[in-house]
């Protein structure tokens, strides 16, 4: 194949997905929002678009596809106080937040569970605790939806119908890294929720970076730099999300000062919050160099020395990276550990 023909193929992949969306789906913006796009294999199609190219959707009502959005029974839920209510008729003060990983909508966390129902709805029924769902474009970089997380909090803490006591962030893949990201960014900037937030669990999060999205990075880099340099075009449709996941940026300095290269100090974290970090291998046997290699077939186990930041590990035998989402024994083990009466007591602003 010739650079030119090369080239040329970057050119059209680039904008593959862009076209088909402007092509076939805004002419029928209505129709596609309001039905195709919220039956499962459209959910399924919007997150890959999304993570994969970082392609937007489009999305019903007034929001953008590139918004956080707080979801309910396959519907955004407006963060005003009546709205909330009446999607969140039980709620209560103790609240836990599920972030969806790439390629992933909030119904991830649904497909597939367990008779019991989903982790939201059992911790519901065992604790008490009221679930929410959130939905975000996982193709933009971890920083910019770890930023709206900090603003859609604010926004849902302020409204929702009763005192918020507690928050529990639990993020599934990226969806780790941005409940990171967002805890990073409060920090910064001081916000009145961050005392609430007692707990982060993380399933399966790559947090110091997937080992196929680094090679793939390499890859891209080394092509930049021979004669088969237009290949580096097709390699860069990759999303910033996907990006990201190289090096596990959680924030906005670590991609935009050294991007792709290395893996730049994480900021300082907040203390007082409790940190359950999950990872799962294909092997049942814990530290083999099988497990090690696969990991859950996505992401290699999580180590104490690659954290930056204290937590508590568990690892679970036997699992790929999606049962993550939905398995008993994760549940199990998420249940113990939130039940634990270990945590300290913060004061709240």
């Amino acid at each position: 194949m010739t650079e030119t023909a090369i080239s040329r193929l970057s050119e059209v992949a680039s904008g593959l997905a862009a076209t088909a969306v402007a092509t076939f789906l805004l002419p029928a913006r209505d129709h596609w929002a309001g039905s195709v796009l919220e039956s499962a294999a459209g959910h399924h199609v919007a997150g890959v678009a999304a993570g994969m190219f970082g392609v937007r959707l489009p999305a019903a009502g007034r929001r953008t596809a590139d918004e956080m959005t707080v979801r309910v029974e396959r519907r955004s839920i407006g963060l005003d106080r009546r709205s909330l209510a009446a999607a969140f008729p039980g709620a209560t003060g103790s609240v836990a937040v599920f972030l969806h990983g790439l390629v992933e909508t909030e119904r991830s966390w649904f497909r597939g569970a367990a008779p019991a129902g989903d982790f939201g709805a059992r911790l519901a029924a065992d604790l008490g605790t009221s679930p929410v769902y959130l939905r975000y474009n996982s193709g933009r970089h971890v920083s910019e939806n770890g930023d709206d997380l900090v603003t859609l909090l604010s926004r849902l803490v302020a409204a929702w119908p009763v005192p918020v006591t507690d928050i529990v962030l639990v993020g599934h893949s990226m969806g780790g890294l941005v409940a990171r990201s967002a805890l990073y960014r409060a920090q910064e900037q001081a916000v009145a929720w961050l005392p609430r937030v007692t707990r982060l669990v993380c399933l399966g999060t790559p947090h110091s970076g997937a080992p196929l999205e680094r090679r793939v990075a390499q890859v891209a880099g080394l092509l930049r730099k021979s004669p088969l340099a237009p290949l580096a075009r097709l390699l860069a449709l990759r999303s910033d999300g996907i990006q990201d996941l190289a090096h596990g940026y959680v924030h906005q300095r670590q991609w935009a000062d050294d991007p792709g290269v290395g893996r730049p100090a994480e900021p300082a974290s907040p203390t007082g919050i409790q940190r359950l970090f999950v990872s799962a291998t294909l092997s049942r046997t814990e530290g083999s160099a099988w497990g090690r290699l696969m990991g859950d077939l996505l992401v290699t186990p999580v180590q104490a020395g690659d954290l930056a930041e204290d937590a508590d590990i568990v690892w679970l035998g036997g699992l790929n990276h999606f049962a993550l989402l939905r398995d008993d024994v994760v549940y199990k083990a998420l249940l113990d550990w939130l039940r634990a009466d270990d945590v300290p007591a913060r004061a709240i602003a």
